[in-house]
């Protein structure tokens, strides 16, 4: 087997969970911090949870429905598929 077929086959499925568990932690902190992402972000940059928040402010709700639904569909999906790792996982 050659290296990429190594990463691949054994390396990148036992990392895995740990890469997922470690973007939803990123994920989940991110949205914690929006009071400090939110006092400390310059004029251009802008991250969803602010986004949603300035539209809240001018008053678009079927955009801010949606994206606050995105946010959820994308978090559950997210946590689903990390709790279908650990699961599969600890019965192999």
């Amino acid at each position: 087997a050659n290296a990429w077929q190594i990463a691949t086959g054994i390396f990148l499925p036992l990392l895995a969970p740990g890469i997922l568990a470690g973007g939803l932690l990123a994920f989940t902190l991110s949205i914690d911090d929006f009071v400090i992402t939110f006092f400390v972000s310059g004029p251009g940059s802008s991250t969803l949870p602010i986004r949603i928040y300035t539209m809240m402010k001018h008053g678009n709700p079927p955009v801010i429905n949606a994206l606050s639904t995105l946010l959820l569909v994308v978090t559950f999906v997210l946590v689903w598929l990390s709790q279908k790792l650990n699961v599969e996982r600890s019965t192999a």
